[in-house]
């Protein structure tokens, strides 16, 4: 009897940290689907970490965290441990210690805590954007962009190379065109294409301002 319950006792934990919370077995949807998923296997981690001679880490997160990415294929979603590599414009994912390049043309959408990205599959210059509103018309999003910026340093006479990654606010139009958010409110109206009385109503926000920006472009939708 001690040894059917000890054999118990290991399957129910086996079954219980062999899936996520979405309740999908961990590696079983992405293995079954390893094509569909990966573009290419992460061989050279240290290299996918840092570039070398530069300071500063080429990813969006400083810790890898646990993400659900919703997939473009039927029942083959994702919940699993995920960064974007922005210097890279790529998101990677780790399963059982690998790296794996996520291929963007089988992905919906990624989300990571409350953020939540988007392929731009027409794109050359970015492959996801972070969308932080979904309006009628248009959609306010961050790009992220990953630049090596030479610095000086404490010692008189030394340079150094150092990685800024910087998210800026673009509006996404209906024809897939990135415009990026203009500094002047009469400039980010004409944008909106906000008629006259819409432009009385939303006379009290300030424009310039993202949270407020973005509760404007959600108003839209309706």
């Amino acid at each position: 009897m001690k040894y059917l319950l000890l054999f118990l006792s290991v399957l129910i934990f086996s079954n219980t940290f062999g899936q996520d919370r979405y309740g999908n077995p961990q590696n079983g949807v992405f293995d079954n689907n390893l094509d569909f998923f990966a573009m290419a296997k992460v061989e050279n981690k240290s290299n996918s970490n840092f570039i070398e001679g530069v300071e500063g880490t080429i990813y969006l997160n400083k810790t890898w965290e646990k993400c659900y990415i919703k997939s473009t294929k039927k029942d083959a979603d994702l919940s699993i441990q995920c960064n974007y590599n922005v210097y890279e414009k790529q998101f990677e994912i780790i399963i059982d210690k690998d790296m794996y390049i996520l291929n963007p043309e089988s992905i919906a959408s990624i989300q990571i805590g409350q953020k939540t990205f988007i392929p731009t599959i027409h794109s050359t210059d970015n492959n996801y954007y972070e969308q932080l509103a979904d309006g009628k018309s248009v959609k306010l999003v961050k790009l992220y962009k990953a630049k090596v910026k030479t610095e000086k340093t404490n010692t008189l006479g030394l340079f150094e190379q150092r990685l800024v990654i910087r998210g800026i606010d673009y509006f996404l139009k209906d024809d897939d065109t990135f415009v990026k958010v203009p500094t002047s409110k009469s400039k980010i109206i004409e944008e909106l294409n906000l008629t006259s009385d819409q432009k009385k109503d939303y006379k009290k926000y300030n424009l310039k301002k993202t949270d407020q920006l973005i509760e404007v472009i959600e108003s839209l939708q309706e």
